[in-house]
């Protein structure tokens, strides 16, 4: 185990961070990797295994599912483009 696994969690605070300097495509990039980690059942993980690029070690873990949620709506925004909102973040 050497600890170089993505986080869904950091994953989405990245794309949050290139959506607020404007890169909207870096953003969706992040957003679908780890939306595309996603488990058959809908679960985030802790970590996406660098290998597969599936979901690995706790899965179903709470705060990776509350940042998706904030990134879901910051989604949202963009795609409404609410550029208050962007500014405001």
């Amino acid at each position: 185990m050497g600890g170089n696994n993505p986080w869904p969690i950091a994953t989405l605070w990245m794309a949050m961070y290139y959506s607020k300097t404007g890169n909207k495509k870096k953003f969706l990039e992040c957003f679908d990797f780890v939306v595309n980690s996603c488990t058959e059942h809908g679960f985030l993980a802790e970590q996406v295994d660098n290998n597969t690029l599936k979901s690995n070690w706790v899965i179903g873990l709470g705060w990776s599912h509350a940042m998706f949620i904030i990134a879901l709506d910051w989604l949202d925004k963009i795609y409404t483009n609410d550029e208050l909102y962007v500014e405001k973040i």
